[in-house]
């Protein structure tokens, strides 16, 4: 368990290092061919469409068959999905099968997803974002789900690291340094290097204590839910290297 833990972690941190140096479509191929890794052949990257909003605006990467992608968009699924819809409500990653609907009182729901079974779109993960601006999800497609924890784990850092980074390609904009402090800065960085905060505190001579302060500051700035979406955020954003 521990060698295979060490060997997800070590696949999203380099995949984190190799895309901060990629265009947004060097980003993509990468990405595309991580989830291929794990047997999702599908995949979209998209804001939470709101009223007055069209989902091929609000489509950071998309990976769908194109069929379906005309017919989700003519259709105005997104309006009926079980999937985007749940993702609007947690923060935490999801297996599609988590977005429960009664197909007798919600028909539209078991609509969108017997549809989605004729593109070989059965079963899926879910990575909910939630910006300031509104909230987003990468949705990862397959026939047949089998994911384990850590490859879970993995795939989120490298879905919100993916996300980030073509959203910062498509939209730059400038970033203060000081949206963190030096220690936070310091702290994220050894989370990215797989350090736990008691290790941490070791190395910084810190308590634990302040580790986790400064770890909850850092993600409250950056809008994050956790510390894998602050590292992730803060690499994107170029606040910290590896």
């Amino acid at each position: 368990m521990a060698d295979a833990a060490r060997q997800w972690g070590r696949r999203a941190l380099d995949f984190v290092d190799a895309v901060e140096r990629l265009s947004a479509p060097g980003v993509v191929k990468l990405f595309e061919s991580e989830i291929k890794a794990c047997g999702f052949h599908a995949y979209i990257m998209a804001g939470l469409p709101a009223p007055g909003t069209a989902l091929p605006e609000l489509t950071v990467a998309n990976g769908w068959p194109m069929e379906w992608f005309e017919l989700y968009t003519r259709e105005n699924f997104s309006a009926m999905d079980p999937v985007p819809r749940f993702g609007a409500s947690t923060v935490q990653p999801f297996e599609w099968s988590e977005a429960r609907y009664d197909k007798d009182e919600d028909p539209s729901a078991h609509h969108v997803m017997t549809r989605a079974t004729e593109f070989r779109l059965r079963d899926g993960y879910c990575i909910p974002m939630h910006y300031d601006e509104g909230g987003a999800v990468i949705s990862l497609a397959t026939e047949h789900l089998h994911l384990d924890p850590l490859a879970k784990s993995a795939l989120q850092l490298i879905g919100v690291y993916a996300h980030n980074r073509i959203r910062s390609l498509a939209r730059p904009r400038q970033e203060k340094r000081d949206l963190l402090t030096v220690r936070e800065r310091e702290v994220l960085r050894w989370v990215a290097g797989g350090k736990t905060s008691w290790e941490i505190s070791v190395i910084l001579k810190i308590s634990e204590r302040t580790v986790k302060f400064h770890l909850v500051e850092a993600s409250r700035k950056l809008n994050a839910v956790n510390r894998t979406s602050a590292v992730a955020k803060a690499l994107a954003r170029g606040l910290i290297k590896l």
